[in-house]
């Protein structure tokens, strides 16, 4: 093998290894970042308001109770009548 082989090897074998190494350093310093954040990249997260959803469980329980008491196809028909529509509004929602 000639000298020049020699040296291109080692070379090229010198360019991995700082290839190599220059990617791990920052993986790690990425990676030590994401591990301890600094008092400044703290972030406020917000919540969602609160829904309120109506009817409520308990007045379903009430209607079906209701509909129950009479047994007959026409209570059926009337408490279908008087249970309110489904509404998922916020609290703080202007209506």
């Amino acid at each position: 093998m000639n000298t020049r082989k020699s040296v291109a090897i080692v070379a090229a074998m010198l360019i991995t290894a700082a290839g190599m190494s220059g990617i791990a350093n920052y993986s790690n310093a990425a990676a030590d970042s994401a591990r301890n954040p600094g008092r400044a990249s703290a972030q406020v997260i917000t919540t969602l308001p609160t829904i309120q959803v109506s009817p409520s469980a308990e007045q379903l329980r009430q209607l079906r109770n209701e509909g129950n008491k009479d047994g007959s196809a026409a209570a059926t028909a009337t408490n279908n009548a008087k249970m309110p529509y489904y509404s998922f509004a916020a609290d703080d929602a202007s209506a």
